[in-house]
């Protein structure tokens, strides 16, 4: 049986100020999810509400935005996961 991991991501989609957008920093999750899908584990991402993970503006740009983060950027499949988390 395959290792269980479970990525706990956030909704929270700015700072006590609506002008100041934040989420998730992408590649926090991505070179995690990398690793573990290299060793077989099952992954499952959640998030507190369930639905959309919003991500960090500033993270998605250079240099922050790096080859593990832009991959998933560039894959529906995986984006898909972020718009529709579960709640734990």
């Amino acid at each position: 049986m395959s290792k269980r991991i479970l990525h706990v991501v956030s909704n929270v989609a700015h700072y006590a100020d609506p002008s100041e957008p934040t989420g998730l920093w992408l590649s926090e999750l991505t070179h995690a999810h990398d690793v573990f899908a290299a060793k077989g584990c099952t992954q499952r991402i959640v998030s507190p509400n369930g639905g959309v993970s919003p991500l960090e503006p500033r993270a998605l740009k250079w240099p922050l935005l790096d080859a593990s983060a832009k991959a998933w950027l560039d894959d529906p499949g995986r984006m898909a996961l972020l718009a529709s988390t579960a709640r734990p």
